[in-house]
């Protein structure tokens, strides 16, 4: 007779669990932070992304129990916060409000990586005090509703006020933000300002207090579906201050559960950033490394793994080191508080 599918299945979990031990990850993910390195010192991507490649370093440096990568993350974070720091005459001259908060990320990563920059961070406190909180966050979360009018970044960079449907420099079309996208960066941007020092009239319980509006999060395949994802992903990383420390379950059943349902979804796909961003979430909410969700997630990001290391998206800036970064957080092993 055939074999139940209990059976085939107690059959193949060694197997998975074998292909996921940590060894293996582990490997994998030293692979991905040497190209996360190289990628961090072209000029071009550093220019745009710099604070992002700052945080990576510095969060995958100071939250891994494994030795090796807290001590390569550390040295590479130390090098390009230095790297930055000589090159702040030329980068405090296009100052915006978009740039000034990815300054203000930059600098709160190069603070804790212990590169001290007091004169920057006066230069930032003066030019913040210039624009309001709808300026740096994309929208003024105290009016208690989430705009649906805040526009996406234009590719040439520029700063482009709520309303804009043509960018103020290039002249292109602009693509509004949906309420998921606008709400987590919203969320994003207030949370590293706080940890960095700003003083706003609004803060993150502003942002978090519109959480209702997004609820109940939306089904597989929905409009906006990914957006929703990422927007669930970072409310378990401002919570737990990105991966120091597994959240009670009461505080997150109702994201655990959308992050659970969203895996075989991001899976079939085919997008590794976000299944791994999904793991790394699952981690945070408490989910043990045993999980079957948790094999299959990190199954598949081991799966997808390029030869030189990283996860794809060679034809995109940000999301050939975002995917890095995060596909590197779905395999390692924190040291939990």
């Amino acid at each position: 007779m055939p074999q139940s599918v209990n059976a085939q299945s107690d059959r193949i979990q060694p197997q998975v669990t074998a292909a996921v031990a940590l060894p293996v990850r582990l490997r994998a993910a030293r692979r991905g932070l040497q190209l996360l390195r190289r990628l961090a010192r072209r000029k071009s991507t550093f220019a745009k992304y710099g604070g992002h490649l700052l945080l990576a370093f510095y969060f995958i440096g100071t939250t891994s129990r494994d030795g090796g990568l807290r001590r390569t993350a550390l040295a590479a974070g130390r090098e390009r916060a230095r790297f930055w720091k000589r090159q702040w005459d030329h980068t405090r001259r296009r100052l915006d409000p978009a740039t000034i908060v990815d300054e203000i990320c930059a600098s709160y990563a190069a603070e804790q990586l212990g590169i001290a920059h007091r004169k920057i961070r006066a230069d930032l406190e003066t030019a913040a005090a210039r624009y309001s909180p709808e300026d740096l966050l994309g929208f003024d979360p105290r009016s208690g509703r989430i705009p649906r009018d805040v526009p996406e970044e234009c590719a040439c960079g520029a700063f482009n006020e709520r309303g804009r449907r043509r960018c103020r420099k290039c002249r292109r079309r602009l693509a509004a933000r949906g309420k998921y996208e606008a709400w987590y960066v919203a969320l994003i941007r207030i949370y590293f300002c706080e940890r960095w020092g700003l003083r706003l009239p609004v803060g993150y319980s502003d942002v978090m207090r519109l959480l209702p509006l997004l609820q109940p999060y939306p089904r597989p395949g929905s409009r906006h579906y990914r957006d929703a994802i990422y927007a669930v992903t970072h409310i378990v990383y401002t919570r737990n201050d990105y991966s120091r420390s597994r959240l009670p379950a009461r505080l997150v059943r109702r994201e655990r559960a959308f992050l659970e349902a969203s895996m075989p979804w991001a899976i079939g796909r085919g997008e590794a950033d976000t299944v791994a961003e999904i793991v790394d979430s699952l981690a945070g909410c408490g989910v043990a490394d045993t999980d079957p969700l948790m094999l299959k997630g990190r199954a598949f990001i081991l799966a997808q793994q390029r030869a030189d290391g990283g996860w794809g998206d060679a034809g995109d800036d940000y999301g050939r080191f975002h995917s890095v970064w995060t596909c590197i957080d779905g395999l390692r092993d924190y040291r939990f508080r």
